[in-house]
């Protein structure tokens, strides 16, 4: 077990760290550095590519700042929430070519899951037939083919799928949508 990792004691305090499907929790020693805590977070979901990545936290004046990974966690004035101190495991860059330089799934899902968010939230805008499509997208990696005998109508209306502007937009129930 790393050095920094160990079992509860004076010397640790707790860390939760969020993926956008994933929560993970860990005890860090007090002289933990920003580095430890994202290898460890790399290693814990098998991630190699780890250079498109990093740890965002709030800080103690409410904004919002990535991890040093040269500093000791204790260090960087991060905003502690009551009996943890927590994090976003986040894309900080984004490749040119993300065909040719996404290799490995995990982090495919990773950036997938980033970007729908963003599309979602509207903190990235998407024209609404570039959303419908994607939206589409996502359907068939999640469900594959549309099979009529595993089909269950009511079963896409509980999925975020499309910015709420995009569904003012067109007027339509889940349901509507879901029948197109």
């Amino acid at each position: 077990m790393p050095q920094f990792l160990r079992k509860k004691s004076g010397k640790s305090f707790p860390v939760k760290v969020c993926t956008l499907d994933a929560e993970l929790e860990f005890n860090l020693e007090w002289r933990a550095t920003g580095r430890d805590l994202f290898d460890l977070v790399c290693r814990t979901i098998g991630l190699r590519e780890t250079w498109y990545f990093g740890l965002q936290y709030e800080d103690s004046k409410g904004f919002i700042s990535w991890l040093k990974l040269d500093k000791k966690v204790q260090d960087q004035a991060i905003f502690q929430q009551p009996g943890t101190t927590a994090f976003m495991f986040l894309a900080k860059f984004y490749p040119e070519d993300v065909a040719e330089e996404l290799v490995q799934e995990v982090t495919q899902h990773l950036f997938f899951l980033q970007v729908k968010q963003a599309i979602l939230s509207m903190d990235i805008y998407c024209p609404p037939e570039a959303s419908v499509l994607l939206a589409s997208y996502a359907v068939q990696a999640k469900y594959g083919d549309y099979d009529e005998a595993t089909y269950k109508p009511g079963m896409l209306a509980s999925e975020d799928l499309l910015p709420q502007r995009v569904i003012d937009q067109y007027q339509m129930t889940p349901e509507m949508w879901e029948d197109r």
